[in-house]
C-alpha cells in the first residue's frame, strides 16, 4: 500500500465545521422555497437562484472584480494600519499604568462615538475619496485592537508576573517572554474583530462617501432595481469576510500553535 502524501507545511490545518456548512445550505434552500412561495409576491425579493444568476453575470460580465478588488485593497490597508496603531497604544496603556489612568477615560467617549458620523467629517475634509474610506475604517478598526491588547494584558495572572520576577527577567523581556503571550488569545480576537469591521466600514463609506467599490454595486443595483443584483453584492460581501478571516486564523495557526481555521 503506497503512503499517503505528507501535506506541505505552508498549507494549515483546516477542520471542517460539518454542521455549520450544512446550517448554511439549509438556509439557502429555505431561500430558495420562501422566494417561490410566500415571497414570490414581493418584486424585491429575489431568489436564491437568482442571485447565483446575477453573480455569474457580474462576475463574467460586469465590474465585480474592479469592486472586490477596491473594497478588498480598502480593508486590508485600513486594517493593517488599525491594528499597528491599535496594538502600540493598547500595549502602552495595558504595560504602563499612568498612560491608562489618563487615557482610559478619554477612550471610552471616543469608542462611543457611532462611526457612521464620521463620514459627513471625512466627506468634508476629504471629498468623495479613498482617503475618506480610509479614515473611517482605520479610525473605527482601532478600537478592537486597543481593547483587546489592553484588557489582554491587564488581565495576565499575577503568578505569571511572579514567576518573571523569580527568574529576574527584565522589563522588555517579561512583555515579550510572558505578559505578550498570555495576552495573545485577547489580542488575536482584537484583531479578528477589528478585521471584520474594516470590510463593513468600507462598505459603508463606499455607499454613502465613494462612488467605488461593493457598497457602490449594492447602491446603483437599488437604483437601478435589481434586487438579484443587489443580492450578489451581499453573497460577495460574506464570501470576502469568511475568506479574510480564514486566512488571518490560518496565520496565526502556523505561527502560534493552539490556532487553526475551521471552515
Amino acid at each position: 500500500m503506497a503512503p499517503r502524501p505528507s501535506r506541505p507545511r505552508w498549507l494549515p490545518r483546516c477542520r471542517a465545521n460539518w454542521p455549520g456548512l450544512a446550517v448554511i445550505v439549509i438556509c439557502i434552500v429555505l431561500w430558495e422555497l420562501y422566494s417561490r412561495t410566500l415571497g414570490s409576491h414581493f418584486e424585491s425579493i429575489a431568489s436564491a437562484a437568482q442571485t447565483f444568476q446575477a453573480l455569474k453575470a457580474l462576475l463574467f460580465e460586469g465590474p465585480l472584480l474592479a469592486q472586490l478588488l477596491h473594497t478588498l485593497t480598502v480593508s486590508m490597508i485600513g486594517w493593517l494600519v488599525a491594528s499597528a496603531l491599535g496594538f502600540a497604544m493598547g500595549l502602552a496603556i495595558g504595560v504602563w499604568r499612568p498612560v491608562w489612568t489618563y487615557t482610559m477615560a478619554s477612550i471610552e467617549v471616543l469608542r462611543s462615538i457611532p462611526s457612521i458620523s464620521f463620514v459627513p467629517i471625512a466627506l468634508l475634509i476629504f471629498g468623495f475619496s479613498l482617503q475618506t474610506e480610509l479614515v473611517i475604517v482605520i479610525y473605527v478598526s482601532q478600537w478592537p485592537v486597543l481593547l483587546g491588547t489592553a484588557g489582554g494584558i491587564r488581565s495576565v495572572p499575577g503568578d505569571l508576573l511572579e514567576v518573571a520576577r523569580s527568574f529576574r527577567l527584565s522589563r522588555s523581556a517579561t512583555i515579550f517572554k510572558v505578559i505578550l503571550p498570555a495576552a495573545l488569545p485577547s489580542i488575536i480576537v482584537g484583531f479578528r474583530l477589528a478585521l471584520t469591521l474594516s470590510i463593513s466600514l468600507a462598505v459603508v463609506a463606499e455607499m454613502v462617501g465613494n462612488p467605488a467599490g461593493l457598497g457602490f454595486g449594492i447602491v446603483f443595483s437599488q437604483q437601478a432595481v435589481q434586487p438579484a443584483q443587489a443580492f450578489a453584492y451581499l453573497v460577495v460581501i460574506g464570501l470576502l469576510g469568511w475568506g479574510m478571516n480564514f486566512v488571518l486564523v490560518a496565520i496565526a495557526g502556523r505561527v502560534f500553535r493552539g490556532y487553526g481555521p475551521i471552515v
